[in-house]
């Protein structure tokens, strides 16, 4: 699955911007800023969000989504080399496809809510989920006006991020599911 989003969604994503749209993919991945610049502040973008939305899923109100998200997250992702190949993977193939290519299209704002409801965040029927979903498409307007006016590399940075501090905290709240007794916040 990792791979696939790495190859067929991030190499999609190139195709597009450099043959379908006619931009240099190059020139939108390193964007105006330094590389080392995006990487610096996409890593901090990444933490706060991760930090935030860890805030919002350790509520007591989403204990039911984290039950079942840490079960699938500890048995799909169970090693720790696993879980940072598959944060990588889906920062820079997903940031690829939809900051780099669909956004272009789409614009910040639709990208941004199409992005969280594909996958899954913006359920009408579960209140709790659909407050965690509207601060991920707040996070992904900021990442999405990020990837146009510093680089694509900065989205990727933080993507990467979000996803690795989610996954390890989202596993390690599984072993204490797993033992009977849900963490505390």
């Amino acid at each position: 699955m990792a791979a696939f989003t790495l190859v067929g969604m991030g190499g999609g994503g190139w195709l597009l911007i450099a043959r379908v749209q006619g931009r240099d993919a190059f020139a939108i991945l390193l964007g105006p800023w330094q590389w080392g610049l995006q990487a610096v502040v996409g890593i901090g973008a990444g933490l706060i969000i991760a930090w935030i939305g860890w805030w919002i899923i350790a509520r007591p109100d989403m204990i039911e989504v984290r039950i079942r998200y840490a079960g699938l997250v500890r048995e799909l992702m169970p090693d720790r080399s696993l879980q940072l190949a598959v944060s990588l993977c889906a920062g820079i193939g997903e940031e690829l496809l939809f900051r780099g290519a669909v956004q272009y299209w789409l614009g910040i704002p639709l990208t941004a809510v199409l992005f969280v409801a594909l996958h899954g965040y913006l359920p009408l029927r579960n209140g709790p989920l659909f407050r965690y979903g509207l601060f991920l498409t707040v996070a992904m307007l900021g990442i999405g006006w990020a990837a146009d006016h510093c680089g694509l590399l900065l989205a990727m940075t933080a993507h990467a991020v979000i996803d690795a501090v989610l996954i390890r905290r989202l596993v390690a709240e599984s072993v204490d599911f797993k033992n009977g007794a849900p963490r505390n916040p």
